[in-house]
């Protein structure tokens, strides 16, 4: 069974302290295959602020962050938002 957005958007700023590459990597999979559950369409799922979160995390782990991106924040607080 799949995970509701609010445990998603959970899981999405939980990861925000994660230092494992490789682990949230995997969990992003993951958390890909259940969002897809909620969200139809690629596109729409690509550009969800979950995927978003997950998708900065993996930047910064890989040393290649945008600091200070609107579009990030934008996802950061629509995901806050989801998570209560």
């Amino acid at each position: 069974m799949s995970k509701t957005i609010k445990e998603l958007a959970q899981e999405a700023l939980d990861v925000q302290n994660a230092c494992n590459l490789c682990g949230v990597v995997q969990s992003f999979a993951r958390a890909m295959i259940d969002l897809g559950e909620h969200v139809k369409g690629t596109d729409a799922r690509n550009a969800h602020p979950i995927t978003v979160l997950w998708a900065d995390k993996v930047a910064h782990l890989a040393g290649i962050q945008d600091i200070g991106n609107d579009s990030t924040m934008k996802a950061y607080n629509a995901v806050y938002a989801l998570a209560a």
